[in-house]
């Protein structure tokens, strides 16, 4: 995707749209009325295939801003309509817009802005509030829209935050599960060097956008600070036709194509979105500071266990396992080095692994970085993948500060007898380890 440049046009503004004329119409105009000088934009529509019916004149209501037509005969869904009118665009910066965007008229100004601080992070989101029927008059009428709900609750609100306010600043670190098409950007240079949208969507729903930009997440450093946030660089939705139940299986089968065995992925989804991002944010540095501590060693466990296990498939979770003898049928969550086929980074909520394949899943402390509620889904998958899980708990000073101390693991282990058989031993030259072995599911109780 070559881009092609123009001196004049700072920012492209790329607008998908498939039968909804009636959200489109009234979005051109309310680009028209941009504080952002119109020789410094350009505007790009592609209508991906379906009835022409409704678009007649659409380009009447884009009128003094330069606006590029654009339209597949049949349609290839979102991904590959994005694509194709990215490639047709003109400007270095790229802006995202559905076709039921309703800008205010700073938003574009707003975007640029962002972009020409050098240092600044590389990708925009801006904020996006549900409009209810009762705001569409002012809308078709061309006003500001000054009084729309900031909450759910009212009726409004930007459906990423249910509560009116983004949460804490931690959640950029992960932004990528909040940057959603209809409302932000990026650079051409950025968007090309990621390979633009995964066209193998098709025509499903969803998903689509969060997967563009985890990969440039992914591609710049999942550590790294590479989202930004501006509550005044707004638009509002348009109320359109959903069918709830196709879009929620379109975003199944969505996940399950672009899913990577990692911890970003492994949380999203499952959750409210804020509490994965709590729990993103809060295992990547657990990881980190096991790897840059050299902690979590799997290496101890392995020379004093190995003869005790019932066999050597074994799941391995720790760092360091380079430093390990390990047999060939072993698998690793090894955070300190490169993810593989037979190295996932998960935290094990739900891995690719099959139930009654393995005969034991060790932790080495890190499952003392675990939340209570994420430990208790840890050991209950293990138990499934293997008849023996073992929590090692070593003497390294490097975790001393990690609870559970020596009653806090004895406190463990009499919490989790309800559900396992549970033995604590002490293991010279690596620490205290804690045995568990399912117990047998009552009959009539499978699920519960």
């Amino acid at each position: 995707m070559a881009a092609r440049t123009d001196d004049t046009v700072e920012l492209s503004v790329v607008v998908p749209t498939h039968q909804d004329a009636q959200c489109l119409a009234p979005t051109l105009r309310s680009l028209t009325r941009q504080t952002l000088d119109p020789e410094r934009f350009e505007v790009v529509v592609i209508r991906d295939g379906g009835s022409p019916a409704g678009y007649a004149g659409i380009a009447g209501a884009a009128d003094g801003i330069d606006l590029r037509l654009l339209e597949f005969p049949e349609r290839r869904g979102r991904a590959a309509a994005r694509n194709e009118a990215v490639r047709h665009t003109r400007a270095p910066l790229l802006l995202f817009l559905d076709a039921d965007s309703y800008t205010s008229p700073q938003l574009l100004e707003r975007h640029l802005a962002h972009h020409v601080v050098a240092g600044r992070p590389p990708v925009l989101l801006g904020r996006r509030d549900e409009l209810s029927v009762a705001h569409v008059e002012a809308a078709l009428d061309g006003k500001e829209l000054t009084d729309v709900p900031r909450r759910r609750a009212d009726g409004g609100g930007d459906l990423r935050f249910p509560h009116g306010e983004p949460p804490g600043p931690e959640w950029l670190r992960v932004g990528w599960l909040f940057s959603y098409t209809h409302n932000i950007s990026l650079a051409r240079e950025l968007f090309d060097r990621v390979g633009g949208f995964d066209e193998r969507f098709g025509l499903r729903w969803g998903l689509e956008d969060i997967e563009l930009f985890y990969r440039v997440h992914k591609h710049l450093g999942v550590t790294g600070l590479h989202f930004a946030y501006d509550d005044e660089a707004r638009a509002y939705h348009l109320p359109h036709h959903r069918n709830i139940d196709r879009n929620w299986a379109d975003f199944a089968a969505n996940r399950e194509l672009v899913a990577e065995p990692v911890i970003e992925w492994e949380f999203y989804g499952m959750l409210e979105v804020y509490d994965s991002v709590e729990r993103i944010v809060h295992y990547r540095s657990a990881v980190t500071d096991c790897v840059r501590q050299g902690t979590c060693r799997i290496g101890p466990a392995v020379a004093r266990l190995a003869d005790r296990l019932p066999g050597p498939r074994v799941l391995w979770v720790g760092t360091g396992s380079t430093e390990a003898d390990l047999p060939a049928e072993a698998l690793t969550f090894d955070y300190g080095a490169p993810p593989g086929p037979t190295n996932h980074h998960l935290i094990g909520m739900n891995p690719p692994i099959a139930p009654g394949s393995l005969d034991a899943v060790v932790s080495v402390d890190f499952w003392r970085y675990l939340r209570w509620d994420d430990l208790c889904q840890f050991v209950n998958v293990a138990g499934q993948l293997a008849g023996e899980v073992r929590l090692v708990r070593t003497d390294d000073p490097g975790t001393a500060a990690l609870p559970p101390g020596p009653a806090g693991l004895d406190y463990v282990r009499r919490a989790l007898d309800a559900a396992f058989t549970t033995d604590l031993t002490r293991v010279d030259g690596l620490g205290d380890v804690l045995t568990l072995r399912p117990l047998p599911v009552p009959s009539g109780q499978a699920g519960t």
